[in-house]
């Protein structure tokens, strides 16, 4: 059953126009087209890139990442209910990329997945994160975002993605796998591991 009113039962199985379509483009929607698809259930998803009126849809987003639910749902370093990421959501400078699920809920526009990466200092290397919410889990939310976000890695010439998170058996870390990245668990830290992809030139 889905939780917070989400239910694909009551939501719109069209759409006139693709949810949450925002004026303002940020730095992440250069190299990337607004994306239109299904999920795996045939609900219509919008995939953009998130721009600066988006605040208050990923804070809502974020809140929703319960953590009983967050081991399944997520892969790198986007924490529940972290004060810390939601500052970082408004600011463009430390965020490089970032992707949003958008579906219609009601008629309203509700963020269910996001995608985002970091540039490091030497421009071509990245960390990455992915989460989704736990009442649209196993439609193909994460891998859609993934699959976006290592494209616009590659357009933008970098050779290296990497995700640190938590030693678990979760969902997430299937969807690395299956993505190809190569888990390097940390002999210093039992409690984490490293996913990492290459990006040929």
């Amino acid at each position: 059953m889905r939780s917070h009113g989400m239910s694909r039962r009551t939501a719109r199985k069209h759409q006139r126009t693709p949810p949450g379509q925002h004026e303002g483009p940020t730095a992440s929607s250069t190299a990337f087209q607004p994306w239109d698809g299904h999920l795996r259930d045939g609900h219509p998803v919008h995939i953009r890139p998130a721009c600066e009126s988006d605040v208050a849809l990923e804070k809502a987003f974020v809140a929703r990442l319960t953590p009983e639910a967050f081991a399944q749902c997520s892969l790198g370093v986007i924490q529940p209910n972290d004060e810390r990421l939601i500052d970082e959501l408004a600011d463009d400078a430390m965020t490089e990329v970032r992707l949003l699920a958008l579906v219609d809920v009601d008629g309203r526009t509700t963020a269910v997945g996001l995608a985002r990466y970091r540039v490091d200092e030497q421009r071509a290397n990245c960390d990455c994160a992915v989460a989704v919410d736990p009442a649209w889990r196993k439609l193909g939310i994460g891998s859609i975002l993934m699959h976006h976000l290592i494209g616009m890695a590659r357009i933008q010439g970098l050779r290296h993605m990497y995700a640190i998170d938590a030693a678990r058996d979760g969902g997430a870390h299937a969807l690395a796998g299956r993505l190809g990245f190569r888990s390097c668990p940390d002999p210093a830290d039992p409690a984490s591991v490293t996913f990492e992809l290459e990006l040929p030139a």
